[in-house]
């Protein structure tokens, strides 16, 4: 497929409602375009791009255009299709490498190495190696798992039966990978831990005991019965004192307690709050003459004390001791007697608290009597004497217990023993544990016999791989651009590439050099083995930006070996020197080559442009190079042509050159002061000394033209078009004092054009 024109773009950035001119030809098989920057040349690859990608770009989804090919007419109606397109722009750098990431891995690229047969051989031996080798590990595999799963099934039948003769419920008590520990453990003395059939059936006896005996706790119980009756008699002694007894207070001591809590209701009150009556003024002081300090404290330890014998007493009643079944039948009959002794001092014990509750209570009805206490027979002695014994009888049977147990479990360990020996014998463990690890070495041997052959395979792969020689391929590029092999794109193990300098991962790669690296990555991806270039359509966009003159030439060099046989290229570039390299870039084809063309059927050169028109609206036109640019290998020469024009024609209504002569003469001026002065002074100084004999006006007017509208220094004039007649006259003093100091370079850029 070869693309005639693009014949239409609308919603692209700088390009809308754009057509192809009728006067511009069409594409041919190599097509170079001229453009300064920002003019839409980038934007012109996003069009192609957006072929390669099969989609829209997404900055501009409602972007649409039409190539002509000599086929189809394609559209974004139908961008899917799959058409051999390849582009070299910003967004193939941005898409392939993160240059701020050190690790950054890039995808390879997959080219046709050369054959070996030798390698080739090489690994056809190594996998038919490989292939005997994993044959006969599988074998070996086969008979140790036989063998091994042989060996688990009798171990989880023995171990079932051992739980079976120790009645384990649980498999997980004791199953295959206990009784193998066991086995380990007992060894090859096996045959030590044999005894009689009287002995084992001796240990079966005793591991059989049923019963429902345990140890049980010694008991624990608080008794205060002492202390109680100390508190209780001291209390008894006390006698309040008052200033002023009140015999019918002292005489009821309900009307007492009730009258007590009264004064507190009736603080600060001057009304019964009972009868409504007035009270009388001297109340509070008899009742308070008759309730002093003494017998409210007195009132006060009464009741703390009931409270405590009381929770005491609660604590008593519910005591319990453990259930006789919990004991061995030697201890039952003697413990229950203890425990029914126990509970009856137990509750006698209840009754002498409830005796003495009773004394605090009277206490409590005659504060202002000395109360004797009659001794009461007291049994927390008793108590003590039996809970004592209770506690002998319990560590006899804790002891019972835990030699029963100890019996049991020795006896229990013997018969797994005795059992484990059997197992060892019958199923002859180690002899079949000594062939499994004869096979597992011998798979192991097999193993590292294998890594070996996939490592070699592995890196005769590495050798004709299409990533490795993609690799290769690219750093030969490399070194040819940089004349040494510092800078190189290591193959990694996931078949992605790395880029490192000298061994190490690079950082701080200047502009040139990314631009570069992109630039060969792209060419190699030129060169895969699914994509063929004379069928293609490349379309690469400013391929020597931010590079030196060194390195633009080494990049022509690469064009003009690599495209030759390419099926359609479109290059675009705003460097001028490059530009001028591309004309030499197509020759006529050789006599000896059928159909051959000449160099002009084969090439066609453009200028993309941008228009600025009076409603300052940018849009950019792609149209014939002018002949001035494409005869003559300056750009000096093509800006001279452009003021020359200017300066000579009556027609000054062109809005778009109003807008950039300011520009093309301040090119034009740097480019002349940079020939006549190379002494590498300043701009301003140079044009100080151009101009030093011409009228200051003139002078200062022009130069203030070209830096405000040329390099928009002033914002005011960054959005309007310069004066008419301002540019008119400076363009004529500029031209003029060229004539007057350099009449013979004048005379010379005028025959050019």
């Amino acid at each position: 497929m070869i693309i005639n024109k693009i014949s239409e773009i609308n919603n692209l950035g700088i390009f809308n409602n754009f057509h192809w001119k009728k006067n511009c030809e069409n594409f041919k098989q190599y097509n170079f375009l001229y453009g300064w920057n920002y003019s839409g040349k980038t934007t012109l690859s996003r069009i192609f791009k957006c072929l390669e990608d099969k989609k829209i770009h997404p900055d501009f989804p409602s972007f649409q255009f039409k190539l002509e090919t000599d086929t189809i007419n394609i559209t974004e109606r139908n961008i899917g299709q799959d058409f051999k397109i390849r582009v070299f722009n910003e967004e193939f750098i941005e898409e392939n490498f993160k240059w701020n990431k050190e690790q950054h891995e890039i995808k390879p690229v997959a080219m046709l190495g050369k054959e070996s047969i030798e390698l080739e051989n090489e690994v056809n031996e190594l996998n038919e190696e490989k292939s005997r080798i994993g044959k006969e590990k599988n074998e070996s595999l086969d008979r140790k798992e036989k063998r091994k799963n042989e060996l688990e099934k009798t171990l989880t039948s023995k171990a079932s039966d051992i739980r079976s003769i120790l009645g384990i419920t649980n498999s997980k008590e004791f199953d295959k990978s206990v009784l193998e520990d066991k086995i380990n453990k007992v060894g090859s003395d096996y045959k030590n831990y044999f005894f009689t059939d009287n002995q084992y059936n001796s240990l079966l006896k005793t591991i059989r005991i049923t019963n429902n005996y345990e140890i049980v706790p010694e008991i624990k119980i608080q008794l205060k019965l002492n202390d109680y009756i100390d508190d209780t008699k001291n209390i008894l002694n006390k006698q309040v004192t008052s200033q002023q007894i009140i015999k019918k207070l002292e005489d009821n001591p309900n009307l007492s307690e009730w009258i007590r809590k009264g004064i507190d209701l009736h603080e600060n009150e001057t009304i019964c709050q009972f009868c409504g009556n007035k009270l009388p003024s001297d109340l509070f002081d008899r009742l308070n003459k008759h309730f002093s300090d003494d017998f409210d404290k007195l009132i006060k330890e009464i009741d703390d004390k009931k409270e405590e014998i009381i929770a005491h007493k609660d604590y008593i009643e519910k005591f319990e001791v453990p259930d006789k079944s919990r004991f061995f039948p030697d201890y039952k009959d003697n413990y229950e007697k203890k425990k029914i002794l126990l509970k009856e001092e137990l509750d006698n014990y209840s009754n002498l608290l409830k005796e003495l509750l009773k004394r605090l209570l009277a206490k409590k009805e005659k504060p202002f009597e000395l109360l004797n206490f009659k001794d009461i027979k007291n049994n927390q002695k008793i108590i003590e004497i039996i809970i004592s014994d209770i506690n002998k009888i319990i560590t006899n049977n804790k002891e019972k217990v835990q030699n029963l147990e100890s019996e049991k479990e020795h006896a229990r360990e013997k018969i797994i023993q005795y059992q484990v020996a059997d197992a060892i014998e019958k199923i002859k463990y180690f002899p079949i544990k000594r062939l499994i690890n004869i096979y597992e070495n011998h798979i192991s041997e097999l193993d590292n016999k294998l890594i070996e052959i996939k490592n070699k395979i592995k890196n005769i792969n590495q050798k004709i791989k299409a990533e490795a020689i993609g690799a290769e391929h690219i750093n030969r590029y490399l070194e040819l651009f940089f004349n040494d092999d510092k800078l190189q794109l290591q193959l990694l193990d996931n078949g992605k590439y790395r880029i490192h300098r000298d061994g190490k991962v690079a950082k701080n790669l200047s502009t040139g050099e990314k631009n570069i690296i992109a630039l060969v990555y792209f060419f190699a991806h030129l060169e895969e083995k699914d994509f063929n270039l004379r069928e293609a359509i490349v379309f690469i966009d400013d391929p020597v930006s931010s590079l030196d003159s060194n390195h633009t030439f080494k990049v022509y060099g690469f064009l003009s070996e690599r495209l030759k046989d390419c099926g359609q290229v479109l290059i675009t570039t705003h460097n001028f020197d490059f530009f001028n390299l591309l004309k030499d870039l197509i020759k006529n084809d050789s006599d000896k080559i059928p159909n051959q063309k000449l160099k002009k059927d084969k090439e066609n050169y453009y200028l993309v442009k941008k228009i600025i028109n009076s409603n300052h609206t940018k849009y950019s036109i792609i149209e014939k190079l002018p002949n001035i640019l494409l005869n003559f290998k300056s750009e000096y020469n093509y800006l001279f042509s452009i003021l020359k024009n200017f300066n000579e024609t009556n027609d000054k209504s062109n809005f778009e050159m109003l807008y950039l002569i300011p520009n093309i003469s301040r090119r034009f001026l740097e480019a002349y002061l940079f020939m006549k002065y190379p002494d590498g002074g300043k701009y301003n100084e140079k044009c100080k000394m151009f101009f030093k004999d011409e009228n200051i006006s003139d002078k200062q007017s022009a130069l203030k033209l070209l830096d405000e509208y040329s390099h928009e220094q002033s914002p005011e004039h960054a959005q309007k078009f310069p004066d008419v007649n301002e540019v008119e006259n400076s363009i004529k003093f500029i031209l003029e004092t060229l004539k007057k100091k350099d009449l013979e370079h004048y005379n010379a850029l005028c025959r050019s054009i």
